[in-house]
């Protein structure tokens, strides 16, 4: 899936994957938090009070399907969510539950943590392919070199290259 989205998108194979761009490309709109009418004491909440208690959430309404993300995470993270978000939405997952309010109001929507783990994967993999770790790797370039070529955040490089075995496949390489 990485390799088609690079390819439609007319990217190199090893050429970083911009989740805005593919957003677009796959006809989802990613929404400006700026433009989304809320009160101060709201924006407060959400932006600094309990910042970490999200990340970002899909919308659906009458065939239109929309991303907000967190603003007050790292641009790393904030690409890291979109792909994640967008993962759920290319894997058609269907929320395990939602829950509404008494006024009809959507308050929360789950994934199963099965749905939530292949999205995860999905979006680490488009961000960060495996044949682009083991290149970088192999030339020496760090985790934090890796994770700014491809605009995400070290955390979620080195996650990428612990799953992935890189590091050791090419120790055991360099042994032989």
């Amino acid at each position: 899936m990485s390799a088609q989205a690079r390819q439609d998108l007319g990217l190199a194979p090893a050429a970083p994957l911009d989740p805005w761009i593919y957003a677009d490309h796959i006809g989802v709109v990613v929404i400006d938090f700026d433009v989304i009418e809320l009160s101060v004491e709201c924006r407060q909440r959400l932006l600094v009070a309990d910042s970490e208690s999200w990340s970002g959430m899909t919308l659906r309404e009458d065939g239109v399907t929309a991303i907000v993300v967190n603003p007050s995470h790292s641009r790393g993270r904030q690409a890291s969510t979109l792909m994640h978000e967008l993962a759920h939405v290319i894997l058609k997952h269907v929320p395990a539950r939602v829950d509404v309010s008494s006024t009809g109001m959507l308050l929360l929507s789950d994934y199963s943590e099965d749905a939530e783990a292949e999205a995860d994967w999905l979006a680490a993999a488009m961000l960060l392919p495996r044949d682009v770790l083991i290149s970088r790797r192999r030339i020496g370039d760090s985790i934090s070199a890796i994770a700014k070529a491809f605009c995400v955040s070290d955390s979620l490089c080195e996650w990428r290259v612990r799953m992935t075995g890189v590091d050791v496949q090419l120790k055991r390489a360099y042994r032989k």
